[in-house]
């Protein structure tokens, strides 16, 4: 009998085995389309177009630049505005006159004409004024340590605005963190005159030098007045941020949007919100109010956005509480060699321009 249930089993394993086959995912080699965003403000400086087509699913890169194309604005009165290749990012356009800045009132198309003559235009956008930022300020975030008991763990930054009385108000936030460095590289080594290995940083060649860090995940903060018109909005959460020993910076821009756009964005609010899975549909696959006019049948995500913009800077103290604390951030590294550097390269993420409320 117990030979008999050896061979049984070693039977029903065989069988087993042989009856199953490996799955194989059918991942698209390419992604038809192309992915635009393009934001006109009334702030100089914050003009900008970036082209990309999606990657397909084997490639590690998320977008393919496209460098080289010729970007456009229209005004309703007829006047043109060209943008050329930015001289640090591909794929992204700048205006060639760096004064250019969106006027209130105005109404604006945005036209593009890449390399392989593929012709695409926006709708017509109005830039409707955005009320002025009241106030910002921070509030700190309490959690029970096991051993110190309630301690600040991190900040919350909200802001105040009064919303006017016309119907019809839309909001967008955005913000740009920028931490002042010391080392310009981190890696894991041997720290300067130590024998065991931790994180350490070579110092910025260069100094001041600045990280600039942006919102890219689950950050699209947006709000209609439609249940608030004419009143104050308070207490609006922007961002929450560790506790470190150190200060933080932030630059927080208020922005009006057309009711197309609050739409867009509320699309993209509610896929990024998604847990996340390769069946996903990606928040940059939204269809906005882009065209291909030379191929209408071409799939065109994005949004060309025209907005009013209000800025405010603003410092939050973390290193002069006499509360009890708890250090969340990520560790500070250690100097590996006094004698070398490394360089601070204008990019994206990094610069050597001095943010633009920065008081220190």
């Amino acid at each position: 009998m117990k030979l008999f249930t050896r061979f049984l089993t070693v039977c029903l394993g065989l069988s087993m085995c042989t009856c199953i086959s490996p799955f194989v995912a059918d991942v698209p080699e390419s992604v038809d389309g192309i992915s635009i965003t393009a934001n006109l403000t009334t702030q100089k400086g914050l003009q900008e177009v970036r082209l990309y087509r999606p990657a397909p699913f084997t490639n590690k890169g998320l977008n393919i630049a496209i460098p080289k194309a010729q970007v456009w604005v229209m005004d309703n009165q007829g006047q043109r505005y060209d943008y050329v290749d930015d001289a640090i990012n591909r794929g992204w356009y700048v205006p060639k006159d760096r004064n250019f800045a969106a006027q209130i009132g105005k109404t604006y198309v945005l036209h593009i004409l890449t390399p392989d003559q593929q012709k695409y235009e926006s709708n017509p956008e109005t830039v409707k004024e955005v009320s002025a930022i009241t106030k910002v300020y921070s509030e700190e975030i309490i959690t029970d340590d096991i051993k110190i008991g309630a301690a600040i763990s991190g900040y919350t930054v909200l802001l105040d605005t009064k919303d006017p009385v016309t119907k019809g108000d839309y909001y967008r936030w955005t913000y740009l963190h920028f931490e002042d460095l010391v080392y310009c590289t981190q890696f894991f080594g041997l720290p300067y005159g130590q024998r065991r290995e931790a994180l350490v940083g070579l110092t910025c060649c260069e100094l001041p030098c600045w990280d600039i860090e942006r919102c890219f995940i689950n950050c699209t903060n947006i709000m209609s007045d439609a249940l608030i018109n004419g009143k104050s909005i308070t207490r609006h959460p922007i961002v929450s941020i560790p506790n470190c020993a150190r200060d933080y910076y932030i630059e927080i821009q208020q922005r009006s949007l057309s009711k197309e756009a609050y739409e867009y964005w509320r699309t993209v609010d509610q896929l990024s919100s998604n847990n996340g899975s390769l069946f996903d549909t990606a928040p940059a696959a939204v269809r906005g109010n882009l065209k291909c006019t030379s191929d209408p049948k071409e799939a065109v995500f994005g949004f060309f956005e025209v907005s009013d913009v209000k800025e405010n800077g603003f410092f939050i103290n973390r290193t002069q509480t006499l509360k009890p604390s708890v250090f969340t951030c990520a560790p500070y590294p250690a100097n590996a060699n006094p004698l070398a550097c490394a360089p601070c390269v204008e990019s994206a993420t990094r610069t050597k321009v001095k943010p633009k409320y920065w008081i220190k």
